[in-house]
């Protein structure tokens, strides 16, 4: 492997990475927590939307009402609610340093709250820590064949890493979503951070974390591929 010690780039993505894995403990410890509240959401008639993620869907260092899960119940419930006459219910299934494997040993769990559509947006962690891309890919198939096997229609929310980590690895990393959301024939947002990541006015100071303006620019990427999806997923 080169050896990028004197890329500042890499410098960069280095104390990101301890960043992210710093919060990893206090992220796990949530996760009961959440799960807890995911499975226990009374039945009201919405129709609910789970998001499946790590730190960047929590909402890490901002309030919660404006992480983009919040912005997106809202407004579904601004825009589309009108017109397919539903009331929309997101569930922030986030939690920090969570990676592809821990969603594999989440998704049941989460799955009890009988969501009718998931997002899948996990693959970051795996990608800043360095992990294999084919046990990434298996880990978002297990997930996929989960919701499948339930029918529950997903969108995949694709990542990137930074050139710096080795142009092969970044490469196979990108493609790695378009194969799996061509192998379960799910709709993709091919770059969840599209328009913030590398934006140090999107973002927190550690570089990696999107601010509040940030997540509003999340928000609305992740509704124009969401509110499709949903129009053929009535119920």
């Amino acid at each position: 492997m080169t050896n990028h010690s004197k890329n500042p780039l890499r410098t960069t993505f280095a104390w990101c990475w301890l960043a992210v894995t710093g919060i990893l403990s206090c992220g796990l410890e949530q996760s009961q927590e959440k799960n807890s509240q995911a499975s226990e959401k009374a039945e009201n008639g919405a129709f609910r939307i789970l998001i499946l993620g790590d730190s960047l869907t929590e909402g890490y260092g901002v309030p919660e009402g404006d992480a983009y899960p919040a912005l997106l119940e809202t407004k579904l419930n601004r825009e589309l609610a009108p017109e397919t006459g539903l009331r929309y219910e997101v569930v922030n299934g986030g939690i920090s340093g969570a990676t592809t494997s821990g969603g594999v040993s989440r998704i049941e769990w989460f799955l009890r709250s009988r969501p009718d559509f998931m997002v899948l947006a996990l693959g970051g962690n795996d990608g800043l820590r360095g992990i294999p891309v084919p046990e990434m890919k298996k880990n978002l198939a297990l997930i996929l064949r989960a919701a499948d096997e339930n029918k529950i229609p997903t969108l995949l929310a694709g990542m990137k890493m930074p050139p710096n980590y080795g142009l092969s690895y970044a490469e196979s990393y990108a493609k790695a979503f378009q194969e799996v959301a061509g192998q379960f024939e799910v709709p993709l947002i091919p770059f969840l951070l599209d328009g913030v990541g590398g934006m140090p006015e999107m973002n927190l100071p550690d570089r990696i974390h999107p601010n509040s303006r940030g997540h509003r620019v999340i928000c609305e990427t992740v509704y124009k591929a969401l509110s499709p999806a949903l129009y053929s997923n009535e119920p």
